[in-house]
């Protein structure tokens, strides 16, 4: 596989996490939560909801079909931020702190995924440089 070709499908894996992570938190009870921490999460929603068609344009771009991609990891994650969530009344605050750890990690495997875009777009410009 080329690096175009490893982009385009690192860019699908992407868009995949931003159309997965805006269809679970659209509509997401979130109101256990601190009023803090909601606006925490709700402008990562917002972020990613723009940066979703930033990435559609991108593989547009370079006429690379993503399809129904989608990323095993972002649905193991929510997954288990919809169950803390139906949990929510048990013990408010440890849901909460445990909701926030769980949203922890798919803002890390998110920003990760986007530096392994980064670094391919470099090693592409490198190629690309006399």
């Amino acid at each position: 596989m080329d690096k175009e070709a490893l982009l385009g499908k690192e860019l699908s894996n992407l868009y995949a996490i931003y159309k997965q992570v805006n269809h679970f938190f659209d509509g997401s009870d979130i109101s256990f939560l601190s009023e803090r921490r909601q606006q925490t999460v709700m402008d990562y929603v917002k972020q990613s909801c723009k940066n979703e068609e930033v990435v559609a344009e991108a593989l547009r771009n370079i006429q690379f079909n993503p399809g129904n991609t989608t990323d095993s990891v972002v649905n193991e994650i929510t997954e288990n931020l919809n169950e803390i969530t139906l949990q929510k009344k048990e013990n408010k605050h440890l849901n909460g702190l445990g909701y926030m750890m769980s949203f922890n990690r798919l803002v890390s495997y998110h920003e990760a995924n986007v530096q392994n875009i980064e670094f391919i777009l470099d090693e592409i410009a490198e190629l690309k440089t006399p």
